[in-house]
């Protein structure tokens, strides 16, 4: 597994580099090094539906990109990212996971200047090493956007993407689609406002406690919610406490974001966040989760 990372890592990183390399200009000139900390404080970080024993506690984030932009046409963009990145939660470590992985997103300007729409297609692949290891697995995405800015000061976007999460166990694999539509507003130089809401479908990952999970098998909730829990992938998996089960659901989920940037410099910029995720599975059960973020992004 180390091995493996290593190789990842360096593909990560290296990828956007050897696309720079077959150009006429060096490869340094156009590649960008960023990092960003974050630290966020979730509510309902066990996504449970029985709130009284829901879980709540504070992470920290680190992510690592490295971006190769080369312009093949007037009006076409490709750009390769290398990502690595590592997510903390020192009250339950583990669900701590580390990811390894790179992406590519072709652009497509229609017309000239900074208010002509751009169309970009992404797809990418990264390689979570969770410490749990029914965690496991390859994650691959796709999606596509269209954004313009339609004020000097504003600009909207709208997106699909689609997500892959293939895991040593049943329980974690995932298969998501979500819609979103995002604004951007440049108040001055210095501050700006954005805004997303979407809406997610297909396979959640929800946990319980055994008191609940155990009321649940002894039919204690009704036979449709025994019905259709038992027939999901679900393990003891401890993440949340002794005893705690991971289960799979699918579900709908209204996704929503404010978020509050002032940029210190043009390298660093701090960020102030609000987030929440609104899930329904397919009985009706709700797995509300919130959370509040401060993150720090320096540019090399």
């Amino acid at each position: 597994m180390k091995r493996s990372g290593l190789t990842l890592l360096l593909a990560a990183l290296i990828l956007p580099r050897a696309l720079g390399q077959s150009g006429t200009a060096p490869w340094v000139e156009n590649l960008h090094l960023s990092a960003t900390g974050t630290v966020a404080a979730v509510n309902n970080i066990s996504r449970t539906s029985h709130q009284p024993t829901s879980k709540d506690a504070t992470t920290f984030e680190l992510n690592l990109t490295s971006t190769h932009a080369r312009q093949l046409a007037p009006s076409l963009l490709l750009v390769a990212t290398g990502e690595a990145g590592a997510l903390l939660v020192p009250d339950f470590d583990r669900t701590d996971h580390q990811r390894l992985g790179g992406r590519l997103a072709l652009q497509h300007k229609f017309g000239l200047g900074p208010q002509a729409p751009v169309l970009s297609v992404n797809a990418g692949a990264t390689y979570r090493m969770a410490r749990f290891d029914g965690d496991k697995g390859w994650t691959t995405e796709a999606g596509l956007e269209l954004a313009k800015r339609v004020l000097p000061q504003l600009r909207l976007a709208a997106s699909a993407n689609w997500l892959e999460h293939a895991a040593r166990r049943a329980t974690f694999d995932l298969n998501q689609h979500t819609y979103a539509f995002d604004a951007r507003w440049d108040i001055d130089d210095r501050w700006s406002l954005a805004g997303s809401a979407g809406r997610l479908s297909g396979d959640i990952v929800a946990n319980a406690a055994w008191s609940i999970w155990g009321t649940m098998l002894a039919g204690g909730f009704g036979p449709v919610i025994f019905d259709y829990y038992t027939s999901r992938p679900w393990m003891v998996t401890d993440l949340y406490g002794p005893g705690w089960v991971s289960y799979n659901v699918e579900a709908d989920v209204d996704l929503w974001s404010v978020a509050l940037s002032y940029a210190w410099s043009d390298q660093t910029a701090l960020e102030l966040r609000k987030s929440a995720a609104y899930v329904v599975n397919r009985v009706g059960v709700a797995y509300p989760t919130d959370s509040w973020s401060l993150g720090l992004t320096h540019r090399f």
